[in-house]
């Protein structure tokens, strides 16, 4: 018996899935960032339903969506005026209109980026039901962990002493650990069981090797662990 939810359809050649989800994740960026201006429902929303109820844990208080995006946003109004000074001084005809166009564009782009991927991730939160534990971050990351795969969960200590970082507080090397948080400090460590091999992680679409230790951020990292422990002796009972 399964859940629905835990196999992926059957792998595509690597260029093939990777152009088919490179393509998909502009789309849903684009969309994300219009919906959000004209005040429609949003892209983000049905995607966090498609991944079924349970258990939700938020990714909204981390400083890259309190502190960085709002800085990007900023900063591209500012920079993109001094850019476009600085491209009417040094260039001329065709060449100064093709770079004043792009470089409206790729300042258009940074800004959708940024917003469309703030409003996903604070509607995508990671689900722990009856069955495993999914990982979703943003449109870009999905992790699908079974329950009985688990062996052991730790909470990522937010401040470090001097001179170290996570890896040396749980005593590991990059090498060791597939890390879901790229912006945000992790601050949960979650430890596969040996034989695991039901648990996958894709990016983009694309299955990406998931290794026995998963790192990922959470707001309330306390909360889920101990959602996480209560959950399994049931999950392992009714493997028996």
């Amino acid at each position: 018996m399964t859940d629905g939810f835990t196999s992926l359809a059957p792998p595509r050649p690597f260029a093939v899935a990777w152009l088919a989800g490179a393509v998909r994740a502009q789309r849903w960026m684009w969309s994300e960032a219009w919906c959000r201006w004209r005040g429609r429902a949003l892209p983000s929303t049905a995607y966090a339903l498609r991944l079924g109820a349970g258990q939700c844990f938020a990714l909204q208080r981390g400083s890259w969506m309190g502190v960085f995006v709002p800085m990007v946003v900023f900063t591209q109004f500012v920079d993109v005026l001094v850019a476009q000074g600085f491209i009417h001084v040094i260039a001329t005809g065709r060449q100064r209109l093709a770079l004043h166009a792009l470089l409206l564009f790729a300042s258009l782009w940074t800004v959708v980026w940024a917003v469309s991927l703030r409003s996903a991730m604070r509607q995508v939160e990671h689900r722990l039901d009856a069955h495993a534990l999914t990982l979703a971050i943003g449109f870009k990351h999905l992790c699908r962990i079974p329950l009985a795969a688990i062996a052991d969960t730790q909470v990522i200590e937010r401040r470090m002493p001097p001179g170290k970082d996570w890896y040396d507080a749980c005593g590991l090397k990059p090498r060791d650990v597939s890390v879901l948080s790229f912006l945000d400090k992790p601050t949960l460590l979650i430890t596969l069981d040996d034989a695991a091999d039901t648990a996958w992680w894709t990016r983009n679409g694309v299955r990406t090797p998931l290794r026995r230790r998963i790192a990922v951020y959470v707001d309330e990292p306390a909360a889920m662990r101990a959602a996480i422990v209560a959950a399994r002796p049931v999950t392992l009972g009714n493997a028996h």
